[in-house]
C-alpha cells in the first residue's frame, strides 16, 4: 500500500539532505513512521549509507556525495513520487547488491547488518531487476522518467541525468 503523505515527506527530506540544506540528524528526525508503505523503511535504510551517524553534519564539502550517489538518490525520489507499489521482499539495506552480501551462517554476524543468506539473496533477486531498485523493473523506471509526478517542468533535464546513470 502506498502512504502518499509519508512518501512525500521522505521525498522532501531526501532532497534537502542531498542538497545540504538539512543535517543528517534533522533528516533522521524527519523520517516518517509508517507500517503501511514498506518503501519508507527500505529507502530510509539506504539513506543511512549516505552519511556518518557518528556526528551531525550536512552533506556539503568533504561530506558531500558524488554524482553517482546523487543519481541513485534521484531514482529513489522518483520512486517515492510515483504511484508504483514497493514489491521487493523485506531485507536490510535492500539497495546494496545481494550477491555481494551473501555470507555463510557461521560468519554472517561478523558482517551485520548487511550480510544475508544465499536463500535471502535468491528470493530478493527473483523479485525484480535489482539495477532498477527501488523500482521492480527498468520499464517502471523509464515510465516514471517519462511521466514524472512533480518534475514535469524539468522532465528533459531529469531524464537526461537519469539516462547517464544507466
Amino acid at each position: 500500500m502506498i502512504d502518499r503523505a509519508a512518501r512525500d515527506q521522505l521525498s522532501r527530506s531526501l532532497k534537502l539532505l542531498v542538497t545540504g540544506r538539512i543535517s543528517n540528524g534533522q533528516f533522521e528526525g524527519s523520517i516518517p513512521e509508517t507500517k503501511q508503505d514498506p518503501s519508507i523503511t527500505a529507502l530510509a535504510d539506504m539513506a543511512w549509507l549516505l552519511y556518518s551517524d557518528m556526528k551531525e553534519h550536512r552533506l556539503v564539502g568533504r561530506h558531500s556525495i558524488g554524482p553517482g550517489e546523487r543519481r541513485e538518490v534521484l531514482r529513489w525520489i522518483l520512486f517515492l513520487d510515483s504511484d508504483f507499489e514497493y514489491r521487493w521482499p523485506k531485507m536490510p539495506l535492500p539497495g546494496l547488491s545481494p550477491l555481494r552480501r551473501v555470507r555463510p551462517a557461521l560468519t554472517r554476524w561478523l558482517h551485520w547488518p548487511s550480510a544475508i543468506s544465499p536463500k535471502q539473496a535468491a528470493e530478493f533477486l527473483v523479485a525484480g531487476d535489482h539495477s532498477a531498485w527501488p523500482f521492480v523493473s527498468r520499464s517502471e523506471y523509464r515510465h516514471t522518467l517519462a511521466n514524472p509526478r512533480r518534475l514535469a517542468g524539468k522532465q528533459r533535464a531529469c531524464a537526461a541525468a537519469a539516462t547517464r546513470s544507466e
